[in-house]
Order: C-alpha cells, then sequence, then structure tokens
C-alpha cells in the first residue's frame, strides 16, 4: 500500500460504509466509524504535534486539514478493515507505527538516537521461554512476531525486537488507549527536551 494521509483514508472508508451496519466499528453510532482513527487523529497525534502551533502543520492532500497521521497499511480484524498509522515527526528523529486490533495496540518506535525514556512498566524484553530459547540459539520468532507483538499489516522492515535489544528501533505490544498514549506522551517529551 501507498503512503496516504489518514483523514482522506478515513473519508474513503466512511464513504464505502456509510450504509453498512458494522458492530465493530461504531461506538453506539447509527453511522459507522472507527473510534481508534479517532484517538489517533485526535489525541496521539496531538501528543507528537504538541510543540508546533496548528497553523505551521503541514496540510494533508487533497482535504485542507493539518496533517495527523500516515496510513502506510492495512489489516483486518473483526471483518473490518483497519489502518496501520505512521506518526512521524522527522524534525526531531522520530517516527511511531502502530495498529490496533480490538484487542491491543501494537507500536514499533523509530528513532534517530537511543530512546533514554524511563519505560518501566512496558514490556522492553522477551518473554522469559522466549528469551531462554533465544540464548540456545533456538529461538525464531514466526512471521517476526514475538511476545504479543503480531504486526498485522506492518511493512517487514517496521518489526522490530523489544527496547531491551535496540533502543532505536524496537516495537512492543501495549493494551490500552491509555498505554499508548503514555508511551507517546513520555517519548515525545524526552525527544523534544534532547534527552
Amino acid at each position: 500500500m501507498d503512503r496516504e494521509h489518514l483523514q482522506p483514508w478515513y473519508d474513503k472508508w466512511l464513504a464505502e460504509h456509510k450504509d453498512t451496519d458494522l458492530i465493530y466499528a461504531g461506538a453506539g453510532s447509527k453511522q459507522p466509524q472507527l473510534g481508534q482513527v479517532h484517538f489517533v487523529r485526535d489525541y496521539l497525534a496531538g501528543v507528537v504535534w504538541a510543540d508546533v502551533p496548528y497553523d505551521k502543520r503541514p496540510l494533508a492532500p487533497p482535504r485542507e486539514c493539518k496533517e495527523t497521521a500516515i496510513v502506510i497499511g492495512e489489516h483486518t480484524s473483526k471483518s473490518v478493515r483497519l489502518p496501520v498509522y505512521s506518526l512521524e515527526r522527522p524534525d526531531l528523529g522520530i517516527r511511531f507505527v502502530c495498529r490496533y486490533n480490538y484487542h491491543d495496540w501494537n507500536v514499533s518506535v523509530v528513532a534517530e538516537r537511543d530512546v533514554l525514556t524511563d519505560l518501566r512498566g512496558f514490556p522492553l524484553d522477551y518473554w522469559r521461554d522466549e528469551e531462554r530459547q533465544r540464548h540456545a540459539g533456538g529461538y525464531k520468532p514466526e512471521n517476526g512476531s514475538w511476545g504479543y507483538c503480531f504486526f498485522q499489516g506492518f511493512p517487514d522492515e517496521l518489526r522490530f525486537g523489544p527496547y531491551a535489544e535496540n533502543k532505536r528501533r524496537f516495537s512492543m505490544c501495549v493494551g490500552s488507549d491509555y498505554e499508548l498514549f503514555t508511551l507517546v506522551w513520555l517519548v515525545m517529551r524526552d525527544m523534544r527536551a534532547g534527552r
């Protein structure tokens, strides 16, 4: 899939599903919607772009809206086509790639320098059995997945091991919007401060 700004992707998704009753897509609404798009567009992107005044943010063509996220892939969960998001700040050397499948978020962090944020409380390493097998030379993650990281829709080059292995390119699974928001907020705070 080519890169596409989130809002135009979502406009097309809404048009495709306008007469569809998608029980997993709506949030009690009579109109289909993807709550995760609203979360990424309205909250998560706000954290990523917090230090840039709204009128200075790049435009997302073809609509005259401000850039929030890019859709770089798709996957299907509960028979609903869902996006893989990329929230990018090249000026700070940081990128978050994530997807939600109605159970959890998988996120890959790509940074130009080590992320030194205190991330205690997040899954930062392999599970113990995976770690034992890895050190014994017998651990082979199926399709690049490990732990709860399954990477549906992720481009291959954005599937990483845990933070403990590489502080510039790592992936993790988080269980809720709150955890993802907290992760992005913490990392962005430190990136802006040059830490």
